[in-house]
């Protein structure tokens, strides 16, 4: 059990769909090292997962919750599970039928905006959040969305929980955008892949954690969506690294190529997040008797008065 002290601890949880069970496994790992989380910041999968903790503090819960979640009526109307990728691509019959599929999916892109209306998605997040506003939270918590007009960054931090959830958890080209006025919301992650920059100025001290898909040596079957895909997975690394910088300590849980529609594998990635954060136990004890966290704690109370 670690001693934390008078320290105030944030966590940042990004977005990846169902890599975003990943970030289970690393509140369950801090939550047996008896770690007070004082402040929440969640993009997309990450809003999820934080606003099951916030709500009950039980990480043990919200696995049960998913589990519960993935075995029901409910997640299987999201039609998740036609969106996992072609488990053998090498296949002569598979790289037809995907080059089918590619045609397909290219011309109801020119004339749908989405495939899922958002309230498939309300229920299902209506199912999983055992509380329905801000307020109700034990832990304060703010969740981005992302205004695709303008590219501004949405933050929700009171009233309607599950709307907030919602909107941060809109896939581009999934699910329903919200419109708002002269916004068009969708996903937290598109703007904001890790939130951490909403509470580093908050805590003593920040973990973010990252579950990105990783970037593999080897293009297989190079065409033009394998090259488009890949150079956007480029620049949204790059700029989520950029983020990263402003966290204390960086949790990197073992997601591979793994889709984002790819629940099925979240008993694996919960695995993977305990066994990233039980390595990383060892610094996070070590700035908790750390004499440099007065430094953060004395520029923090400079900022906050120059407001």
């Amino acid at each position: 059990m670690l001693n934390q002290g008078k320290n105030t601890i944030g966590i940042a949880l990004g977005g990846g769909g169902a890599r975003g069970t990943a970030h289970i496994g690393v509140l369950q790992i801090l939550h047996n090292e008896g770690i007070r989380i004082n402040q929440i910041a969640g993009s997309s999968a990450g809003a999820v997962i934080g606003a099951m903790y916030a709500a009950k503090e039980d990480p043990i819960w919200v696995e049960n919750r998913i589990n519960k979640f993935v075995n029901s009526k409910i997640f299987k109307g999201l039609g998740t599970d036609r969106m996992i990728p072609d488990r053998d691509p090498h296949s002569a019959i598979s790289q037809i039928a995907k080059k089918v599929q590619d045609q397909f999916v290219f011309i109801m892109s020119m004339n749908k905006t989405f495939i899922l209306k958002k309230d498939r998605l309300r229920g299902a997040l209506d199912f999983l959040l055992p509380v329905k506003t801000f307020e109700e939270l034990k832990v304060p918590l703010q969740i981005s969305a992302t205004d695709i007009q303008t590219g501004e960054i949405q933050i929700y931090s009171s009233g309607n929980l599950l709307e907030a959830v919602v909107r941060s958890a809109s896939i581009p080209g999934y699910i329903e955008p919200t419109h708002s006025e002269n916004k068009i919301i969708l996903d937290g992650s598109v703007g904001l892949p890790n939130p951490v920059s909403l509470i580093s100025h908050l805590v003593d001290f920040t973990i973010a954690v990252d579950v990105k898909k990783t970037i593999t040596p080897v293009l297989n079957n190079l065409n033009i969506y394998e090259i488009l895909q890949r150079c956007e997975l480029i620049s949204y690394t790059k700029y989520l690294n950029q983020q990263l910088v402003e966290a204390d300590l960086v949790v990197r849980p073992v997601t591979k190529n793994i889709h984002w529609s790819q629940f099925d594998q979240f008993p694996a990635l919960i695995s993977s997040g305990r066994t990233a954060m039980e390595t990383l136990i060892p610094k996070l004890e070590k700035f908790l008797s750390d004499s440099k966290k007065w430094l953060k704690r004395i520029n923090r109370w400079f900022e906050q008065k120059t407001y």
